[in-house]
């Protein structure tokens, strides 16, 4: 079985198309979609992605001309276009899909305070959101799970979800906050990926891909290697427990502005990190475009 595994879309088309592309280019085989929330927010295609994301959770084949005409308005070569089309139309009914801040916020289910220009795309998608989305949005859990491969999907931290909690480094969580073999989250927008025993944190394996990388005190903590590993084993031993973040597909902040997802292969026991290049000034103009704050275009540029 191999998973694809993306989080924090907010809203940038763009880049959940750059997803599907390169998984077509790289001719990847994926059985099913892991997608940790935040579908909107920030961006400005807000029910173009949920209509994807949608589909690939139901696959009904009435939402198939709509993402044709979505994938269509994309800037993008023809034949890139019908690629990413019959690949998104692959994977339809095959993604388990959670609810994150920004999801919760936009359909009013969560009041915590924000960034004032998080607050603003918060308001603006609230106006241009469509009620089938607004639904669909309603419809998605916080924590969902998956007994046959011992996974947990969570948006933040598993054990208080619904406080979205920035899990920035591995000292947030232990082995007995972990519900499962392996807890895949977003939330942060930085790729991480976190070893935990049932005993102590092994401080000498438990940082694959460090969410703080340049923390000087978590390298302390951690004994981390300054370079990050971009593929790691899964070790499926007894009292070990892992927490994976794929970083964000619409909004990176490790510094690399490209859209960031993982794979995990189940038969190898390996986890896969992978980047996804697009067109990042046509979505910095849309931002512009729209009205919304100067700030998160320049984040689309900078990676951070």
């Amino acid at each position: 079985m191999r998973f694809l595994i993306i989080s924090d879309i907010h809203s940038n088309l763009e880049a959940l198309a750059a997803v599907f592309s390169e998984l077509h280019r790289q001719n990847e085989h994926i059985d099913q979609v892991l997608m940790l929330g935040d579908i909107v927010g920030y961006g400005v295609n807000p029910n173009e992605c949920c209509t994807i994301i949608k589909f690939l959770k139901s696959g009904k084949p009435a939402l198939k001309k709509e993402i044709q005409t979505i994938i269509q308005s994309i800037d993008i070569d023809a034949t890139d276009k019908k690629n990413i089309i019959d690949y998104i139309f692959s994977l339809g009914k095959k993604a388990k899909v959670i609810a994150g801040n920004h999801d919760q916020r936009v359909i009013g289910q969560l009041n915590t305070v924000m960034a004032s220009s998080a607050g603003i795309s918060i308001n603006w998608t609230k106006k241009v959101i469509h009620e089938d989305n607004v639904r669909f949005l309603k419809s998605l859990s916080l924590i969902e799970k998956l007994l046959e491969f011992d996974i947990e999907l969570v948006h933040s931290a598993p054990n208080r979800p619904q406080d979205y909690i920035y899990v920035m480094n591995s000292t947030l969580l232990n082995y007995n906050l972990l519900n499962s073999k392996i807890t895949f989250a977003g939330h942060t927008h930085k790729p991480a990926a976190y070893l935990f025993t049932k005993h102590k944190r092994d401080v000498h394996a438990s940082v694959f891909v460090p969410a703080d990388k340049f923390d000087k005190n978590l390298m302390l903590a951690e004994r981390e290697s300054s370079e990050r590993l971009e593929t790691f084993d899964i070790s499926i031993k007894p009292g070990q427990r892992y927490y994976i973040n794929p970083g964000s597909v619409g909004q990176p902040r490790d510094g690399i502005p490209m859209a960031s997802y993982k794979i995990y292969d189940t038969e190898t026991k390996t986890v896969y990190m992978e980047k996804a290049e697009y067109n990042i000034e046509g979505v910095r103009k849309k931002i512009l475009e729209a009205g919304l704050p100067f700030d998160l275009a320049n984040r689309i540029v900078s990676g951070i």
